[in-house]
């Protein structure tokens, strides 16, 4: 179950390696923190655990209201789809997005501070709201290949066409997210989250306290982190992917990255 888990997350690993972004070599921003912090990846290794963690006091930003982690403060029942994230819907280009946060810094009247921490262009920015981070993740799609480096074809079948141009080629589309905050107990973070987009689909949680809990719907994923201190289960971070552009990933992987390496496995088979 947990390699279940993790298999759309490293799809999208993958993904920003071929796109050359540089190896996460930092931890993962605490959000006490006063340095800017930098972002990690979005694999999370099962053996991963703060050094020192503390949970969340009564006074702290409850992920669960306003725009917080679960998106907003409505409880739909367990009907609530994850068609994207606190308003913003799956595919929203990279630049709509940076333009939207500017504009929300830059509002000193603004109920909520919101806060740049930093930019990697068409590829993510971390913001932080209301003292919890935020990590929007953006994928673009690979330029087709000319004709030139398709592979030959084999004798007495017709070349490989090249492919028809996507209009959306060009566009960095929003299709990750990640929010970030202060230990919070994960059965009662859990609950609220039920509420909302109902039973959970999958778990790799055990005695251990360590796994996520999964759901997944038509339109996307949720990931609850889930993490031991004190013998207890805590979260602190949450995931939300696209299913659409998560399957696009998968399939432009298939057809650019590893066209050369099919061809050549499917000649050995023969």
């Amino acid at each position: 179950m947990r390699i279940l888990v993790l298999t759309f997350v490293v799809t999208a690993t993958v993904l920003w390696a071929q796109a050359g972004r540089p190896a996460a070599t930092t931890t993962r921003p605490a959000p006490a923190a006063t340095a800017s912090p930098t972002p990690a990846s979005p694999a999370r290794p099962a053996s991963a655990a703060p050094t020192s963690p503390k949970p969340a006091t009564p006074a702290a930003a409850a992920p669960t209201s306003g725009p917080g982690s679960t998106g907003n403060s409505n409880n739909n029942g367990g009907s609530a789809k994850i068609e994207g994230f606190d308003g913003v819907a799956w595919g929203m280009s990279y630049k709509e997005m940076k333009d939207r946060f500017r504009v929300m810094a830059s509002n000193a009247n603004a109920a909520d501070n919101v806060e740049i921490i930093s930019d990697n262009p068409d590829r993510e920015i971390l913001i932080r709201r209301r003292e919890i981070y935020y990590r929007y993740v953006f994928y673009k799609k690979p330029p087709a290949k000319s004709v030139e480096s398709m592979p030959k074809p084999e004798a007495g079948k017709p070349a490989e066409k090249p492919a028809v141009d996507d209009p959306t080629a060009g566009t960095a589309k929003f299709f990750f997210v990640e929010s970030i905050f202060p230990l919070l107990k994960s059965d009662e973070l859990y609950t609220k989250l039920t509420e909302k987009y109902g039973q959970r689909t999958g778990s790799s949680v055990g005695e251990t306290m360590r796994g996520a809990h999964t759901w997944e719907k038509e339109e996307g994923f949720l990931v609850q982190w889930v993490e031991p201190y004190a013998k207890m289960g805590y979260t602190r971070s949450l995931y939300y992917l696209s299913r659409k552009i998560r399957d696009e990933i998968k399939g432009d992987l298939q057809a650019w990255q590893f066209v050369r390496e099919i061809k050549a496995l499917e000649s050995l088979l023969k």
